[in-house]
């Protein structure tokens, strides 16, 4: 996937509010992928993940004179995908946020005593690590999937997620040190 830097998010913002149809395109096609990804991490449905994506998009496009380009475009991107697959969990009906983490949970952590039984490769570990980061506090799990899968900055985590750059620093901080603990129980146990 190619990065792209805030200059092009510069150049998208100045083409768009001036309703260039030519800019919003790529942007939607370069940017459309990596924010289908971001939004799957929330709500676990492709589908559900591509629509929210595209409301996205409409809205943007909707409100394209208003666009402040003070802000960075990436960020707000990744800030309106995420209040919106936030609301999806909200209002789904029949659902119980909770008690399905609760028994997923409980499902991960009897697969945790299996893969141990299994050969100590490669995607084992991976497995573990993955089942690891999901077990995570929501917080600590944003933070640590936007710093080290989504490559954002803290700072453009920081206004993702609507808190201090200290407070990122916090969570990453406290997930990793999670992390390397799970990680050396398995090692010792291994």
């Amino acid at each position: 996937m190619k990065k792209y830097t805030e200059y092009q998010f510069s150049e998208w913002v100045e083409k768009i509010s001036r309703s260039d149809r030519r800019a919003f395109d790529d942007m939607f096609r370069s940017f459309y992928p990596v924010l289908v990804r971001f939004a799957m991490r929330y709500v676990s449905d492709k589908t559900a993940s591509k629509d929210i994506v595209q409301d996205c998009f409409v809205s943007l496009w909707q409100t394209r004179h208003r666009i402040d380009a003070a802000r960075s475009l990436k960020n707000y991107m990744y800030m309106i995908v995420r209040n919106r697959a936030l609301n999806v969990i909200r209002d789904r009906s029949g659902i119980d946020v909770d008690h399905e983490l609760a028994t997923n949970h409980g499902a991960e952590l009897s697969a945790d005593q299996d893969l141990k039984a299994d050969d100590d490769d490669d995607s084992t570990l991976e497995m573990l690590m993955n089942t690891w980061i999901d077990q995570l506090p929501d917080r600590q799990k944003e933070a640590f999937n936007l710093s080290r899968f989504e490559g954002l900055d803290h700072d453009e985590i920081a206004e993702v997620m609507n808190v201090s750059p200290k407070t990122v620093n916090n969570h990453i901080v406290t997930a990793l040190r999670s992390l390397r603990d799970k990680y050396e129980q398995y090692d010792n146990h291994s």
